[in-house]
């Protein structure tokens, strides 16, 4: 690395550890696992534990779901879960996730920071690029919600890096890392690459990275083969939102805002690029991908009936091309200015302005002792996971931490099949309908556990959550006891039946 390149890196490697630890310390230093129980937090924890244990190799299917059969499956992650198999021999799956969480936050600042400076900005401006764009609300949101690899926002700018640096091989790789990392960062480093081609052929030359990352597109288009493209109105529902967050979604959530779809830019960030763009005409290709980007990223028009764009289930996440693109701009006017404070300044608008929670909430990584008495090999827990369109609050989540979470320290499989967002599109066994109609989230009447058809499954004890299951909890044991179960011990709302 020239001398040139190496001045500012004291404070950008700062201001990345900062960003990376400081909004996950209330969590950390409560035992807990970063982020929201609401959302995807303990699905992606699950999903790395099970990711691990599978190595070495790109697991896609599971047996511990969907029991005995099993599922087809393809973890969202797999650069999070190759990182964490050595930490989780260490320190076990919930610090192997945090530790993979922490060094994604700070090579997403810190990448970006690199990238900026290759780009031609100065100290100040790279400084201000990368605060803009890897510690924005955005990317925050990924790691309120548990969204494992949408924390990864480091490859794009590790491709532009190596782009402005005219490395046609390491630019095809990095894009290549952007689609293992995130199908959704990758669209974005494809369409960049689309554009900026015209004006640096390494862009175009990327593109050949593509073809490393075809055994991951089979394997992720076989365990989503349910998956179908969303309506439009449920697209732009999953849009960048123009407005602020519905209060009413949190009626029933305690402990601050899961919901951390946003397209938050702020007042700062905005001005800065707009002085930018006037001061250095020659970065108005960034200016128009930033319209483009910002564009895709709502959901709308007859472009989400086009071939691949029409699979766009979550198109928000065009907004990571909104950012950089921003992040070109707004450094361009701080190396004008000249003040590294000014990125800061962009870090503290977004956590206090934006909807975002600005320190992320913690979810309990505890296993209650009654699931120490569970042997399996198939564990039913009552009640499951319950599907529900998209675009609506799914009350059922935060049952993942005994459905999925609890598996990885007792081990025996579960004949539930979630639906994981409506990508898995396993159906559930027959016989699991008559265990389902007692769970208060699906109304209707219950009918008799079909006892006969979950000892077929090869299920040999249930764990009956009372609390969950509310008023419906006495008679259903009452008809599992009538039906031959029996009672192997019970403690605090759980209770453990053998069949």
């Amino acid at each position: 690395m020239r001398r040139s390149d190496s001045s500012g890196w004291g404070a950008a490697l700062l201001v990345s550890a900062l960003w990376a630890v400081g909004p996950l310390l209330p969590a950390i230093l409560a035992g807990q696992i970063p982020g929201s129980p609401w959302t995807d937090l303990y699905p992606s924890v699950w999903g790395l534990g099970w990711f691990v244990d599978q190595q070495p190799g790109l697991p896609l299917h599971t047996t511990s779901l969907a029991a005995p059969a099993g599922m087809p499956f393809y973890y969202s992650s797999p650069l999070h879960g190759w990182a964490a198999t050595p930490l989780a021999a260490l320190g076990g799956v919930g610090f192997a996730y945090t530790v993979t969480l922490v060094l994604a936050r700070f090579a997403t600042v810190a990448v970006c920071f690199g990238a900026l400076r290759a780009g031609g900005l100065g100290a100040a401006g790279a400084l201000c690029g990368a605060a803009v764009y890897g510690a924005s609300p955005f990317f925050h949101g990924f790691a309120v919600e548990g969204i494992v690899e949408g924390t990864d926002g480091w490859p794009l700018p590790l491709w532009a890096w190596m782009v402005w640096r005219d490395r046609r091989v390491a630019a095809a790789l990095a894009l290549a890392l952007a689609v293992v990392a995130s199908w959704y960062h990758g669209m974005v480093v494809c369409f960049l690459a689309v554009g900026w081609g015209f004006a640096r052929r390494a862009a175009w030359a990327s593109l050949l990275g593509l073809l490393l990352t075809v055994p991951f597109l089979i394997g992720f288009a076989g365990a989503a083969g349910g998956a179908s493209p969303l309506p439009d109105a449920i697209r732009r529902q999953m849009g960048s939102p123009l407005t602020w967050p519905d209060s009413a979604l949190l009626t029933d959530v305690p402990g601050g805002n899961p919901f951390a779809l946003t397209a938050w830019v702020g007042g700062l960030p905005a001005v800065l690029a707009a002085l930018g763009l006037v001061r250095d005409r020659r970065r108005a290709g960034w200016a128009l991908a930033v319209a483009a980007c910002a564009y895709m990223s709502l959901g709308w028009g007859p472009v989400y009936h086009l071939p691949v764009l029409e699979q766009v289930r979550f198109p928000y996440r065009w907004h990571a091309g909104t950012l950089f693109a921003l992040a070109v701009l707004a450094g361009a006017a701080a190396d004008h200015v000249n003040r590294k404070v000014l990125a800061v300044l962009v870090v503290v608008e977004g956590l206090v302005f934006s909807p975002i929670e600005p320190m992320l909430l913690g979810a309990d990584p505890t296993v209650p002792a009654l699931y120490d008495r569970v042997t399996g090999p198939i564990l039913l827990d009552l009640p499951g996971p319950v599907a529900v369109p998209p675009g609506q609050v799914n009350r059922s989540r935060p049952r993942a931490r005994y459905l999925l979470h609890h598996q990885l320290h007792h081990g025996a499989a579960s004949p539930w099949a979630p639906d994981f967002n409506g990508i898995a599109a396993t159906p559930a066994a027959e016989w699991l309908a008559s265990f389902a109609s007692w769970d208060r989230l699906v109304g209707g009447s219950p009918v008799p556990p079909d006892l006969a058809g979950a000892r077929a499954a090869g299920v040999r004890q249930i764990m009956v959550h009372r609390r969950e299951l509310g008023a419906n909890a006495p008679p259903l044991e009452a008809a599992l006891v009538a039906g031959g179960a029996r009672l192997e011990g019970e403690a605090d709302d759980l209770a453990l039946y053998a069949l």
